[in-house]
């Protein structure tokens, strides 16, 4: 009779200190990775941010190339509709991303908005419910994925109305540095009492309410002049800033972002940004969050004053009137003291007020300014 010697198989074990050493070693690893892979993400969102406001500017350049001058940020069909049009959203009206609508593939979305004035038909509103369902289509192209602001809406309208819904933007207008009065306005077009004509070329960027300026009209040229700049958008559906069809400071153009008291890109002071309706956005966000996030608005009864603002870490993209894009540095000199060439002070001395910051959303000041690319 033979015996066959059975196998014996051994299962070698961890034991729980080499288990822990492993689980240690992994988590490591994953804390080492995990950063890699956000900071991956963010450039090619970065760069997808960079890509899409040049696309913008490539629009602007496009509607200038055929009407001769580029887009008003905001403007009216009509004269009667001339009383504080982009303080409150009582008159929402013509708007510069409208009108680049076909130059940005979007004709069929442009044809369709009903604005218009005239005795006979009356007049139609951005606001107006025939616009409804444009203003709340949201344009890729319009948004930066850096800010997340994708898929979100503002909800409201004229007085406190809760059935409209606007999409959202991150690319701002450089536009004007006085308030945005009537009275500013018509002085600037030419239609009113008091001349400004001194210090006009210390107050408009690229356009003024009813007036986009041509490129002949930028005299330090249109690679040292900004066009577009990022803008945040609101971080509730109370909150008006980056809303695409939205014809008001600080929801689709700057205004006074390079005013003297104002610290400039990503500014955090107090009073950064007056948005209309501001104590809602506080109620609904919470103060707390909001001046972490430099988002805290200052509210005096109308939007007269925004910020350049991105999420980017460090500054924010802007294009340049040539079409040109740039990063602007939180650091970029800036004169952050006194009232300088706000409304109509003639206080001004230009060669020492004015900074770079200053010099770079100003297209008529005469004054010479570098930046890196």
């Amino acid at each position: 009779m033979k015996y066959h010697k059975k196998s014996e198989n051994f299962i070698a074990g961890f034991t729980l200190v080499e288990l822990l050493v492993v689980i240690a070693i992994i988590g490591v690893l994953v804390a080492l990775l995990l950063p890699a892979v956000q900071a991956a993400r963010e450039s090619a969102r970065r760069a997808s941010c960079q890509n899409n406001i040049r696309n913008v500017a490539i629009g602007m350049q496009n509607y200038h190339d055929v009407h001769s001058s580029f887009p008003a940020p905001a403007g009216s069909p009509g004269p009667d509709f001339r009383v504080n049009p982009v303080g409150t959203d009582n008159a929402l009206l013509e708007t510069w991303t409208k009108d680049i609508l076909p130059f940005i593939e979007q004709q069929a979305l442009h044809d369709r908005f009903d604005i218009r004035f005239s005795p006979s038909t009356g007049a139609s509103r951005m606001q107006d419910i025939v616009n409804a369902p444009l203003v709340d289509q949201e344009i890729p192209l319009f948004l930066c994925p850096s800010d997340g602001a994708q898929g979100s809406r503002f909800i409201g309208g004229p007085s406190g109305a809760t059935d409209r819904s606007w999409a959202r933007l991150n690319y701002g207008y450089n536009a004007f540095q006085y308030l945005p009065l009537k009275a500013e306005f018509d002085a600037v077009l030419g239609t009113a009492t008091h001349d400004i004509s001194p210090f006009i070329e210390y107050n408009v960027g690229i356009g003024s309410y009813n007036l986009g300026y041509s490129i002949s009209r930028i005299s330090d040229g249109t690679s040292n002049t900004i066009m577009l700049a990022e803008m945040r958008a609101g971080l509730s559906e109370s909150d008006r800033r980056g809303v695409w069809a939205m014809s008001m400071c600080g929801s689709n153009f700057h205004c006074r972002h390079a005013w003297n008291a104002h610290e400039g890109v990503n500014a955090c002071q107090p009073g950064s940004d007056d948005i209309y309706r501001g104590d809602e956005i506080i109620a609904e966000v919470g103060e707390g969050i909001l001046r972490a996030q430099c988002m805290y608005p200052d509210d005096w009864g109308q939007s007269a004053q925004s910020t350049v603002r991105s999420s980017h870490p460090g500054g924010a993209f802007v294009a340049m009137a040539d079409t040109s894009v740039r990063f602007i540095s939180d650091f970029i000199d800036n004169n952050a003291t006194g009232i300088g060439f706000i409304g109509f002070s003639g206080n001004l001395n230009p060669q020492e007020d004015l900074r770079a910051w200053q010099r770079l959303n100003l297209s008529q000041d005469g004054l010479s300014v570098s930046i890196d690319n």
